[in-house]
């Protein structure tokens, strides 16, 4: 079997070390097929590397490895940690990330290599090797104590009925994705109206939700992004420079 192997780092695509870190995968397993979620993570940005590959690992297949290279240098020592998380194994430093994509769901199980004195990179080819081959309980030792990363979570009440969340990312297209799933704005809003209001330095109100993106709207409104979140978008627009929307910002959905 052809071992899937995917990426997501804040390196850019500017400088050869994304290019460079494929071609070692590849001499060590010919076979794999090695494929790029994003490398314009903002940089040393741990909460959109743990939202963008909580909201998409699960689009590969079962038995994927799934490279955290934000704020990784490769020239260190430190020893990267195996998460093996609903089928799949995610290979990153243990600066929190894996806490901040699972941690609230369940009790984190990891490994990492057994008295390895080896350079990061060569620890993170032989992982991948590991559980390419079925064998990455024989050279590892498990590893439960996962860092902690608390961070403010999109906040839902049926008694004050209103959404408070955030803007997490900018997308290449100038849209702006925020931390609050799809299905929390449904079942909030359902087919009532809405107001939201987003916080920037000036103050913008949203009142119009599509399920996909607008193909006519002028305005900014909200849709359901593939990533299962809502974003804030305007039809062939960059919206988050003409309303200066940056991540942080505060949004606040109330339900008329």
């Amino acid at each position: 079997m052809n071992q899937i192997i995917t990426l997501l780092s804040d390196w850019r695509l500017r400088d050869p070390y994304v290019a460079m870190l494929k071609g070692r995968i590849l001499q060590a397993l010919p076979d794999a097929q090695v494929i790029d979620i994003t490398h314009y993570v903002d940089k040393f940005n741990l909460l959109q590397t743990g939202l963008l590959m909580k909201t998409c690992y699960s689009s590969f297949p079962k038995g994927s490895v799934h490279l955290l290279l934000t704020n990784m240098s490769l020239n260190s020592t430190f020893s990267p940690v195996v998460l093996h998380y609903n089928g799949h194994y995610f290979i990153g430093e243990d600066n929190g990330v894996f806490h901040l994509m699972f941690g609230q769901e369940t009790i984190l199980k990891g490994f990492q290599l057994t008295d390895c004195k080896e350079n990061t990179l060569t620890q993170l080819l032989h992982l991948i090797e590991l559980i390419s081959r079925g064998r990455l309980a024989e050279e590892t030792t498990e590893y439960l104590n996962f860092k902690r990363m608390f961070v403010e979570q999109p906040d839902y009440s049926a008694d004050i009925q209103q959404i408070e969340g955030h803007i997490v990312y900018i997308d290449a297209f100038n849209n702006a994705l925020t931390d609050i799933p799809v299905e929390m704005f449904k079942k909030a809003v359902g087919n009532r109206s809405f107001t939201a209001t987003i916080e920037s330095k000036g103050t913008w109100m949203i009142t119009k939700h599509f399920q996909h993106y607008p193909v006519s709207e002028e305005e900014m409104v909200l849709c359901d992004n593939a990533l299962g979140l809502i974003e804030i978008a305007s039809y062939q627009s960059d919206v988050a420079i003409l309303a200066d929307l940056e991540p942080g910002d505060k949004i606040i959905i109330k339900v008329e």
